[in-house]
């Protein structure tokens, strides 16, 4: 009899114990599984852009050169814009208590005529070379566009 509970009481403590383990590794396998899935998921979202890998394969040297140029422009205009604004636009736009459609509706009445001048130098250079960027597409890679597009249409 005494060999018995003894055997019992050994049994069930090994259990307790085999319960801890069981615990302590389930707990890692989820921290585990949580911590690959958000380094996952932060790099599909550094992939993400705006054009899809598969459009990006078949983009000549010309096309990327492109896309370098308007991002290049793009840059220009923003630092050359953030230069020319004045005190009360700065304020605006550090105002942690607005939105950015609101700063955007509250700033863009002031441009002074100089920055809207500007914007518009900037804009005539960027779609020139945003419209030999789309000549020069083939009709798959039209076909690439439209598709992603759709995609991102279709969650709004």
């Amino acid at each position: 009899m005494k060999l018995i509970l003894e055997n019992k009481l050994y049994i069930n403590f090994g259990f307790i114990v085999n319960m801890k383990s069981l615990n302590k590794i389930i707990l890692i396998l989820l921290v585990t599984i949580l911590t690959i899935n958000l380094s996952y998921s932060q790099e599909k979202k550094e992939r993400e852009g705006k054009y899809s890998q598969e459009l990006i394969e078949t983009l000549s040297s010309y096309q990327k050169e492109l896309i370098e140029k308007e991002k290049k422009y793009l840059n220009k205009q923003r630092e050359a814009i953030r230069k020319t604004f004045s005190i009360d636009q700065k304020k605006v736009i550090a105002d942690s208590t607005l939105s950015y459609n609101q700063k955007i509706n509250k700033i863009i009445p002031s441009f002074s005529s100089d920055q809207k001048e500007l914007i518009e130098k900037y804009h005539k250079r960027i779609d020139t070379i945003r419209k030999k960027f789309y000549n020069s597409l083939t009709e798959t890679q039209r076909a690439l566009i439209k598709k992603k597009r759709k995609k991102s249409k279709k969650h709004d």
